[in-house]
């Protein structure tokens, strides 16, 4: 009785994987051996083993697209057969690359279509130099698909910009969203939103039917990602706003955010990132419903109640609260000026959230029913009117402790919505 009553409005849920999702920077790209003999190599264009004598690079180790001889009297390369598509699966290091475009038909059918694209190619060291940097989480797919979909867009123009066209100053409109630039800097390494501010061009001009495509020495970032998300690397935002298992929640603090701005109020996302390391006041502990609770809560409202949601259903359910009412009920999920642990969450131990003001204190109380529940048997009451005779009133439960820490604090994932008092 007490289990169905306590989770009869989040039927069905399974145990969520940990989640840490952070922001995209890319590294520097200066790992490179300081002592090594550098070789001269030479630009074999039209990929018959001779080089170009007159088309030369330094590098300790071959680059791609680069031959050790200068014996060819004609580098001009063969009519294309490939498309853009095609070249990247038949390029030698660019697997990764193939991998992640893979999971979008839409941006394979974009380097399929007929045009004149330009693809700006990270090749497989752009990508092991990404999951190098600090914090980084090591499977790029727990990230929020829409963001990574939206990088790997910002590597594709609908213009050619062969390597003559890209000149000192130029401004490359991508396929990103907003269509946001790349610009060429005064030696041609490549600005954009990464902390990389000068990408190198290794291997340029790779014709194919469609367009050009250059190989690059870095994962290129979108500014606007970049400046929006560099911040909050290795803190709760960064793995709420990133995580691809919080994505409806992310939507949700970026409503209230809005309005936040507007009042005059902090932002959650300023105080999910503010930096603790020197202030222990500033570390959070946040209870996050993870997309499947929202699924559920948004088919039981607005579907059919057969507790899978569509688009629709989802979007019905974050236009149905206002900015307002979800920093309010975002608020009430984070708890600041510590991390809690499991141990730290038994039977009524109670601590305000960030929703409290001085009109309102605004507590999380917690019980620990043991048989009680489908994951820790550790329970939530977010308003004050749990009734242990009838078992009801709870809000949540625990579904996954410590599902990443963060160097602000920690997530512990849940089963439930923490509501407010009114």
């Amino acid at each position: 009785m007490m289990k169905k009553n306590l989770l009869n409005p989040l039927r069905a849920l399974a145990l969520f994987t940990a989640v840490i999702a952070l922001v995209f920077t890319t590294s520097c790209g200066d790992d490179e051996d300081p002592d090594c003999d550098e070789l001269t190599w030479y630009a074999d264009a039209d990929g018959d083993g001779l080089g170009d004598a007159e088309t030369s690079v330094m590098a300790c180790e071959q680059p791609e697209g680069y031959v050790d001889n200068s014996d060819d009297d004609d580098d001009t390369q063969a009519e294309p057969t490939s498309n853009l598509w095609e070249l990247v699966e038949s390029t030698e290091g660019l697997d990764s690359l193939e991998k992640y475009l893979g999971v979008y038909p839409d941006l394979v059918a974009t380097l399929e279509a007929e045009g004149t694209f330009t693809l700006f190619a990270p090749d497989n060291n752009a990508f092991i130099g990404l999951l190098q940097t600090p914090g980084f989480p090591q499977n790029i797919a727990s990230i929020n698909p829409d963001i990574i979909k939206n990088v790997l867009a910002y590597h594709v123009s609908v213009t050619l910009y062969e390597s003559s066209d890209l000149t000192a100053g130029t401004q490359v409109a991508t396929a990103s969203a907003g269509n946001e630039l790349i610009i060429v800097n005064e030696d041609g390494t490549l600005k954009t939103g990464s902390t990389n501010q000068n990408i190198e061009i290794k291997t340029a001009d790779r014709a194919a039917t469609n367009g050009v495509m250059h190989i690059v020495g870095s994962v290129m970032i979108p500014p606007t990602v970049g400046q929006t998300l560099t911040p909050i690397l290795g803190t709760n935002a960064g793995t709420l706003l990133l995580g691809a298992d919080f994505s409806i929640l992310a939507q949700a603090i970026l409503k209230a955010d809005t309005f936040a701005t507007g009042a005059g109020l902090p932002t959650l996302a300023s105080i999910l990132s503010a930096d603790a390391s020197e202030d222990a006041t500033k570390l959070n502990t946040v209870f996050a419903p993870s997309n499947a609770t929202f699924e559920v809560l948004a088919d039981s409202l607005f579907g059919d109640n057969n507790d899978e949601a569509t688009e629709a259903e989802i979007n019905s359910f974050l236009g149905f609260y206002s900015g307002q009412q979800f920093y309010g009920i975002v608020a009430n999920h984070v708890i600041v000026g510590q991390t809690l642990g499991v141990s730290d969450l038994s039977t009524g131990a109670s601590f305000a959230t960030a929703a409290s003001s001085a009109a309102q204190a605004q507590m999380l109380t917690f019980y620990q029913i043991e048989g009680a529940g489908d994951f820790t048997d550790v329970f939530i009451d977010s308003n004050g009117d749990f009734n242990p005779t009838e078992g009801t009133g709870l809000n949540a439960e625990v579904a996954l402790p410590n599902a990443a820490d963060s160097g602000n604090g920690t997530v512990h994932v849940i089963a439930g919505l923490l509501t407010p008092i009114q």
